[in-house]
């Protein structure tokens, strides 16, 4: 009878330590530098819902800049006139103005699928920098997602 009670406490030891992984993993996070008096960024990282169910991020904020937003480099002809006016990126690379960066509402993670935040993709937009973002300093991106409790990135600062 005592070994019965004792297996069974430790089958729900194991089970409770198999339970509270966090629902996201991240990994990579960086930002490029920045010269002095540019006042926007981005933050870029790769990042997974462990979760069973999709997760949604529905907000973003960090401890660098006044306000920071979702987004994404879309072509140019997907986008209406009073978008492309808002968030049009011009010559800087980026073929002949041929994309232009929006503000998402969200970004869904699928259950168990890796979303990378990359260059020329999604990324985190950095609005109205406090500072320049310096090589070898880190910061704080937070993203607020509607199931699942915040999540704080810790982003270093490099040139890739």
């Amino acid at each position: 009878m005592k070994f019965g009670a004792a297996f069974a406490f430790s089958c729900v030891l194991i089970l409770a330590s198999c339970g509270g992984s966090d629902p996201v993993t991240v990994s990579d996070a960086w930002a490029r530098s920045s010269p002095s008096g540019v006042t926007m960024g981005a933050a870029y990282f790769d990042i997974t819902s462990a979760d069973d169910d999709s997760l949604v991020a529905v907000s973003v904020s960090s401890d660098v800049a006044a306000r920071a937003e979702i987004h994404e480099v879309v072509k140019a002809m997907d986008m209406g006139d009073d978008e492309m006016h808002d968030h049009d990126m011009g010559d800087d690379g980026m073929h002949d103005g041929a994309m232009s960066m929006q503000e998402m509402d969200a970004l869904e993670l699928p259950a168990g699928t890796l979303v990378q935040l990359v260059p020329g993709g999604y990324h985190i937009m950095l609005i109205d920098l406090a500072k320049p973002l310096v090589v070898g300093e880190t910061f704080d991106v937070t993203l607020d997602f509607d199931q699942a409790p915040d999540l704080t990135v810790t982003v270093e600062v490099s040139d890739r």
